[in-house]
């Protein structure tokens, strides 16, 4: 079975875990974080088993194929964090471009700053005060992993190839005939890769890739909030603040506020 393409709507999303996590083969464009707090958690990347036990940790990146497994009666308590990798640009500019050479991480190679933040960040803290932390976790972890660049390989899954295809054209008034145009197929089948693997709609995943470049801009440019939505492909300002709200709990304006801030 082809592993299928998860849609973060989410730049960063924290999950408590008590028990083991299982989840059948998948990848997304964030970077994701497990750490055991105890007991042993069992994950596949690219087909290669890890056994990642207390005080231990896997950074998978984006499009990488990855699964969770459950062996036995083990029990497990982890911390995982996904994170968007553009958040992560000021550091590491070249994220998207690179992968591990190695995802795991030894125990006495995680900072100990690193392991504190991981036991103390908390999901219901405020946006600003998640990322000061996972800007401690990955500021370290980051920095004990080798990299290679990414290979450039044929994707087999449909879903994923829409989800490429819009992550490099979502500035574009891309519709479902464009999209059927541009794959030779048709208009339904198109329509049910959405329904059925994608889990979105056309239009709301228009929205969180264009929301999603906003916040980008407003993170590092001076612009105006007007010239910032029509470059991220926003047909009008109604439509970028209805949007951006629906993803980040804000408008624009206070978003900007709230990063100067």
């Amino acid at each position: 079975m082809l592993p299928f393409y998860e849609i973060q709507t989410k730049d960063l999303r924290l999950f408590r875990l008590t028990k083991p996590l299982t989840f059948p083969a998948h990848m997304h464009r964030n970077i994701e974080l497990l750490y055991v707090l105890s007991g042993v958690q069992y994950v596949r990347i690219d087909e290669t088993e890890y056994a990642v036990h207390e005080g231990e940790a896997v950074v998978i990146f984006s499009d990488i194929v990855h699964s969770y497994l459950k062996k036995g009666d083990e029990p497990a308590e982890a911390v995982l964090l996904l994170c968007n990798p553009r958040l992560l640009g000021g550091m590491f500019p070249d994220l998207e471009n690179v992968q591990p050479v190695n995802p795991f991480v030894a125990k006495d190679s995680i900072h100990e700053e690193a392991a504190y933040a991981l036991r103390h960040i908390k999901k219901k803290e405020e946006f600003a005060l998640k990322l000061g932390w996972t800007y401690v976790i990955m500021s370290h972890l980051l920095r004990r992993l080798e990299f290679a660049q990414r290979p450039r390989v044929p994707v087999r899954d449909m879903s994923q190839k829409i989800i490429e295809y819009l992550s490099a054209n979502f500035k574009e008034p891309v519709t479902l005939d464009s999209l059927a145009a541009e794959f030779c197929v048709s208009k339904h089948y198109i329509s049910h890769i959405f329904s059925n693997r994608i889990k979105m709609n056309l239009r709301n995943c228009l929205g969180m890739l264009r929301a999603e470049f906003a916040a980008q801009l407003i993170r590092t440019t001076d612009d105006s909030l007007s010239e910032i939505g029509s470059r991220a492909g926003f047909e009008s300002q109604r439509t970028f603040n209805r949007v951006f709200h629906a993803k980040y709990g804000m408008s624009p304006r206070e978003f900007r506020h709230h990063i100067r801030k």
